[in-house]
């Protein structure tokens, strides 16, 4: 492959990664719906695997240890609605499964940490979800369909829990991405938790995932490189399906080209972020549980959980949905393994695994 296409491809995958905790793209009326019924309609029959020892776990057994957990990161592909009923049924169990008092908490990849006042509004009754979603910038900074979250949110609340915004803000990561960190100001860098960026099991993953999904090693991208065809299509951030072109910067130049080093910067404030909010939250609830919801490249032992139990929360764990395609999904999950649990979720006989997506067919 010539070494502009190379670069092209870096770029593309560099863009779908630094997407992750930012808006999904295209018109609202192209993007992924939760559909008839909401996410309740997407519910499906499962069963759970330890992935350590791929053996299936008895259910009763499984929600003891989740109830049992301090933390639990539940993974999503972001426009999968039968992730996000898994989602919501983790919510529901748990809560019916925890000591009578004990505090709860719902921590959200999808709300950035400047917006926390919004959602305490949200929970106390102040405004509706309609100001929620206005006032937290949700449509700019996440815009996937709010009716994949909207019955979780309001779950964890009927059941007197709190809403954490979990999230870096956008004005934070952008400029790192761009000038790095030592162009924050004293403000900025506050807003910056502990990073650790020579996890080698982390960072392995994070090459693999770049050659996997952009054809190039991720080390053969120069910093400050930069292509004049940045608006190229790029994958969608959970199916690697070409999807719209690249972002330009505000004043209409393309989008210069991150180094792997910058984007993997950026995917590590981001676990971080959301490690740190849940284990402040749990510091202040000794007694506490927390469900972070996150995409499945958070969701993981070298990400977010690995990150919880370096600040100190030693029981937290991982689960990751997977729709039983028969084309190989769940031995490829089990076969690395790199959460605690995988749970199978099985299609009705003679369903197309590609309806399960949520996706619309034209993007």
């Amino acid at each position: 492959m010539p070494a502009s296409l190379r670069r092209r491809a870096v770029l593309a995958l560099a863009l779908t990664v630094v997407g992750c905790g930012g808006r999904y793209g295209g018109r609202a009326s192209e993007r992924p719906q939760a559909g008839k019924g909401g996410i309740e309609a997407a519910a499906l029959p499962y069963q759970i695997v330890d992935a350590r020892t791929r053996k299936s776990v008895d259910e009763a057994a499984f929600w003891a240890r989740v109830a049992g957990a301090r933390a639990v990161c539940v993974g999503e592909e972001h426009p999968n609605p039968h992730h996000h009923w898994l989602q919501l049924h983790v919510v529901r169990e748990l809560v019916q499964r925890l000591p009578r008092g004990a505090h709860f908490a719902l921590a959200m990849e999808m709300f950035q940490r400047p917006f926390q006042g919004v959602l305490d509004d949200y929970a106390a009754k102040r405004i509706d979800a309609a100001a929620l979603r206005s006032r937290s910038g949700y449509e700019e900074r996440w815009g996937y369909d709010y009716a994949f979250y909207g019955p979780t949110i309001d779950a964890t609340l009927r059941a007197g829990g709190q809403l954490l915004a979990a999230n870096a803000a956008k004005e934070l990561t952008k400029k790192v991405v761009r000038r790095g960190l030592e162009s924050l100001s004293p403000e900025e860098k506050a807003q910056v938790p502990e990073l650790r960026l020579d996890d080698a099991a982390h960072r392995a993953w994070f090459d693999a995932l770049m050659e996997d999904m952009g054809g190039a090693s991720a080390h053969s991208q120069k910093p400050g490189d930069s292509d004049d065809k940045a608006t190229e299509s790029t994958p969608d951030q959970t199916t690697g399906k070409a999807t719209e072109p690249a972002p330009k910067h505000a004043d209409g130049d393309a989008a210069e080209m991150p180094s792997a080093d910058q984007v993997y910067m950026i995917q590590v404030i981001w676990d971080e972020t959301m490690a740190d909010t849940a284990a402040r939250w749990l510091a202040a609830n000794p007694a506490g549980h927390v469900v972070v919801l996150a995409g499945n490249g958070h969701c993981h032992d070298s990400a977010v959980v690995g990150r919880l139990k370096r600040r100190g929360v030693a029981s937290a764990v991982s689960l990751r949905a997977i729709i039983d395609d028969e084309e190989g999904s769940v031995s490829a999950a089990l076969a690395k393994p790199i959460n605690d649990y995988v749970v199978i979720l099985q299609l009705p006989a003679g369903a197309r695994p590609e309806a399960a997506t949520g996706e619309t067919d034209k993007k």
